[in-house]
């Protein structure tokens, strides 16, 4: 489900402007698939994927500031994980919340 919506977004990209398409593939087999679309203004997306719905894919392109993003995951029975300096991250978790869960673990509550 997930390759149709990269897919169709990018797809819609192509036609929402006059983008030219450099690089266009789309090959759809038994045992899986791989997808691969580069129009002319630096925006990528590629992907290839099983028989089991497991994905291995990137996508890139330069922000409106000239910057370039680029997002690689994988996605699989345990869920979908981006991977990219883009990306936000949580803040670092306090050393007293540390401490806490260190001691709940030395000392578990007796039932």
């Amino acid at each position: 489900m997930f390759k149709w919506i990269v897919f169709s977004a990018l797809l819609s990209l192509v036609f929402a402007d006059d983008l030219v398409v450099k690089t266009y593939l789309n090959d759809v087999r038994a045992d899986g698939f791989e997808t691969n679309v580069e129009l002319e203004h630096h925006s990528r997306q590629s992907a290839i994927g099983d028989e089991h719905g497991n994905m291995k894919g990137a996508y890139e392109y330069i922000t409106p500031e000239g910057e370039h993003v680029k997002v690689t995951y994988t996605a699989d029975e345990n869920g979908y994980h981006p991977e990219s300096e883009w990306l936000p991250t949580p803040p670092p978790i306090p050393d007293y919340i540390l401490k806490a869960i260190e001691y709940i673990k030395a000392h578990p509550h007796a039932e």
